[in-house]
């Protein structure tokens, strides 16, 4: 024998076979490209949601920089700028200092009057787009919203005066007069409005404020300084060695990385989650492409056994199987490709449709739609492991085939079988033996088919898991609600709901009721029934927290006080909390005689008290009012009306409004509710926009229609990428079911034409073949149900099930639902099969080889 050595000899042998095999060129070009589109639009989904995150979290936070420290003294920043600039990894840094909150009476937001220099300046997101940044003394940069609201016409030269308190401790107020030199268009969404003054002014009238004052909480004069890092590999370990390197060893204090670049954090997309849908994909293209090969192997076996018989090795055979393998993905996957990025750019708004998010009002979702290369390098090369692994099989089976056995496997063992037909044995159990003895080939297709209904049954487990209750219960515990809260209680405003506001709610039309929620900082003596409470409590839970919060319960034990988060109440807010024990009435409390104190460790199955009913509570209040008050009972507020930032060691203390502004003389509450009438809720949209938007547009208004069109979107995005999922999966499961069924006729012609000579009819072998259809999709269902039943919660739970509003419920009717579907295809394809084979006569099908 002549080994084949040529090169050109074995590419001429795979045209020939490309040219043989043209319909089983088009499925797996098909195949191949929906592999791609699948991986091309899940990288894709997943860089954008990412970036899209980034982009919410920077613009609602302010910060694009890598990492930052704020608050620090002066010598803090000189030792800090030192550290950096001996750091190998940052790529540039920028530094400012905060000199004071405005303080104007048109102003309803937070705005802060800062020096930066360009790298923070780009970092808050507040670089000037017209004019520049302050060089001289007199010189400031402002925000379009800051101009508005003085009435000032945004243009370079313009005059501006400015107050801006420089110490909070004697309350010193500054003003002075600055000309514009730069300003940019303002954002309502972000938590502060920054004014930059130059290095010049700053350094003349920052408050020399000590590290002793900043731990106190007097920010004034407090310097921040940001970096960027060559790159964004390992942040959480290079902050923390630059914050070493910076002095800082205390816990809470230093550089902290921005959250917007941690890409795989909780609530955002779970690394588990991206490398299941990676191994579902190239499950179900492996499924397709293996089918379509071993197929087309099998097929052309006696070609590949003649070859064996010249000279050609198994190795060249292989390479031959191989070298078709690589001429069709050339030409599927840059098709998938392009497909797969329509599909990613299609599916992106969906996929950043994050509820948690759009329910804020004002802080809109970013959607970025990333097109980045390494973006389909990936995919192509995935997609091309997917096909090698495909292929491995039929590699093997022509590496290692003799021309007997490839004489024996094109016969499909028909010399093997028996052509006599048993009369004991009907066309149901001739259709299960042939089921049985081609199990592995009826795994592959049950398996492929399964996916698609597994995939369905999971979308509507998701969207039924979604509870829209819980969701509106934990971000609005009434269909209205107003604030002027922002993200940072730095710049928040505790007092935004002012009196006009508040008269201008109690006469909105279609409101049922109208509540306010009014709140103060202030301290508490802790008696030793509080401090025995609070000491069980650390006992508890002091191994889970941090050095500076265990220096926190340190401090206030030392100094026997606690915070108190003194919130004033009306009536219909009080019929909102959630009590612990018996409810009191309203009656009893308006009094002004009670307090209602809150339970500490809510979530445990027996929360401890920190008062009992009918205990004595002295109030010091910090305008040196003094008063006993007895505990009515013990409750919580609604989440969504609570103090909204993260404290340590703190109660909650509520009293009647009316009793809560005699006795701290403050009547501007940090919350307002509205329930609405039966269909009332648009109209009370429209008066809110019309009346109290226009007196201030700064005020916060989250709405009952707002979170229904916002849960309405996230559940969209399951329903538009899954059903994108069971399109392809459904088009790949019925491909291999048709591509099996019409192997399976083709080869086994003789054997049903020699089944008819003895006797069967057309109908019996008509039935015997749908009835083999029919266990095929019979065991889809099987599958898929074991799937589910067994691993649907968890994979789900620990995926896109993560939320808290999401609930598991388990359920198989979808699938149940899908049976007359399935039955119909059962049914169309084999008949289709049959009949196209039957056009040749018995005899013309006896003879064919």
């Amino acid at each position: 024998m002549v080994k084949v050595e040529n090169r050109q000899t074995l590419r001429l042998l795979t045209k020939r076979f490309m040219k043989m095999n043209k319909s089983r060129n088009i499925i797996a070009v098909i195949a191949i490209m929906l592999t791609a589109l699948l991986f091309t639009s899940l990288f894709m989904g997943t860089a954008s949601l990412i970036l899209s995150k980034r982009a919410t979290d920077i613009k609602q936070f302010m910060d694009s920089s890598h990492a930052i420290a704020q608050d620090l003294s002066y010598e803090e920043a000189l030792q800090t700028e030192k550290a950096i600039k001996k750091n190998d990894n940052i790529e540039r840094f920028g530094t400012g200092i905060f000199l004071g909150a405005v303080m104007d009476e048109r102003f309803g937001f937070s705005s802060e009057v800062r020096y930066a220099d360009k790298n923070l300046a780009e970092s808050f997101n507040c670089t000037p787009t017209e004019g520049r940044l302050p060089e001289n003394k007199n010189e400031i940069a402002v925000s379009t919203i800051v101009l508005n609201a003085m009435g000032v016409e945004p243009r370079i030269g313009q005059e501006i005066t400015l107050t801006w308190e420089s110490d909070p401790l004697s309350k010193k107020l500054v003003t002075d007069t600055f000309r514009i030199c730069g300003f940019w268009q303002g954002d309502k969404a972000v938590m502060s409005q920054m004014i930059w003054v130059s290095e010049e002014y700053a350094a003349e009238k920052a408050y020399p404020v000590t590290k002793a004052e900043l731990e106190n909480g007097i920010l004034n004069g407090g310097r921040d300084c940001c970096v960027w890092y060559k790159s964004l590999w390992d942040l959480q370990k290079k902050t923390e060695e630059l914050s070493k390197d910076a002095g800082f060893t205390q816990a809470g204090t230093g550089f902290q990385t921005n959250p917007a670049y941690d890409l795989m954090e909780e609530d955002s997309l779970s690394f588990s989650s991206v490398i299941i849908m990676i191994l579902f994909i190239i499950l179900a293209g492996y499924l397709i492409i293996y089918n379509i090969f071993s197929i087309s192997v099998k097929t052309d076996i006696r070609a590949y056994g003649l070859l064996k018989n010249v000279g050609t090795t198994g190795k060249q055979l292989k390479k031959i199987v191989r070298m078709q393998a690589w001429s069709l993905s050339a030409i599927g996957i840059p098709i998938g490709l392009i497909l797969g990025y329509a599909a990613g750019f299609f599916m992106a708004p969906f996929l950043t449709a994050d509820a948690e998010i759009s329910a804020q009002a004002g802080k809109t979702a970013e959607t970025v739609i990333s097109a980045n290369p390494v973006i389909f390098i990936a995919a192509a090369v995935i997609t091309l492991l997917t096909v090698y692994l495909s292929s491995i099989q039929a590699c093997r089976i022509v590496e290692k085939v003799s021309p007997v056995e490839a004489l024996r496997l094109a016969q499909g063992d028909e010399a093997r079988r028996k052509t006599k037909r048993d009369s004991s044995v009907t066309w149901w159990g001739m259709a299960v033996q042939n089921m049985l003895r081609n199990r592995k080939k009826g795994i592959i297709v049950m398996l492929s088919i399964a996916l698609s209904m597994v995939v369905v049954n999971c979308i509507v487990m998701l969207v039924q898991g979604y509870d829209f209750n819980m969701y509106k219960k934990t971000f609005l515990a009434s269909d209205f609600q107003m604030d002027q809260m922002t993200g940072s209680i730095y710049n928040t405003n505790f007092n935004g709901i002012t009196p006009e506001i508040r008269e201008l709610l109690d006469d909105c039309p279609g409101s049922e009721k109208t509540g306010y929620v009014y709140y103060s900082d202030e301290k508490h003596d802790m008696e030793p029934k509080l401090l025995a409470a609070w000491e069980g409590f650390a006992k508890k839970y002091e191994k889970h927290w941090s050095d500076y919060e265990k220096e926190l319960w340190e401090e206030a034990k030392t100094s026997n006080k606690v915070s108190v988060h003194f919130l004033g109440i009306s009536e219909s807010i009080f019929d909102k909390l959630e009590w612990r024990g018996d409810a009191a009435s309203w009656d009893e409390f308006k009094s002004g005689e009670y307090i209602i104190v809150d339970y500490g460790d809510s979530n445990a199955e027996e929360p401890f008290s920190y008062y009992d009913k009918g205990s004595s509570f002295q109030m010091k209040y910090s305008n040196g009012n003094v008063k006993d008050y007895q505990v009515l009972g013990e409750a919580l507020m609604p989440y969504s009306l609570d103090y909204p930032y993260a404290d340590m060691i703190f109660i909650t203390v509520m009293v009647p409004e009316d009793e809560y502004i005699a006795r701290t003389g403050n009547d501007c509450a940090m919350y307002a509710a509205i329930d609405s009438k039966e269909g009332a809720d648009k109209q009370i949209k429209e008066y809110i926009d019309e009346t109290v938007l226009k007196e201030n547009d700064m005020i916060n208004v989250f709405s009952i229609l707002d979170m229904k069109a916002s849960f309405q979107r996230y559940i969209s995005k399951f329903y538009t990428i899954g059903g994108f999922l069971v399109a392809v999966l459904a088009f790949i499961g019925i491909m291999n079911f048709f591509n099996t069924t019409a192997t399976s006729v083709l080869s086994r012609r003789k054997e049903l034409a020699l089944l008819e000579v003895v006797g069967m009819t057309k109908r019996q072998l008509s039935k015997m073949l749908v009835a083999e259809g029919a266990l095929y999709l019979a065991g889809s269902f099987i599958i898929a149900v074991l799937i589910i039943v067994f691993g649907a919660e968890n994979i789900l739970s620990h995926t896109v099930g993560a939320a808290f509003f999401f609930r598991m419920k388990l359920t198989v009717i979808p699938c149940v639902l899908m049976i007359p579907v399935l039955a119909v295809i059962a049914y169309a394809i084999p008949k289709y099969q049959f009949r196209k084979m039957s056009k040749d006569s018995v005899v013309d099908r006896i003879r064919m080889d």
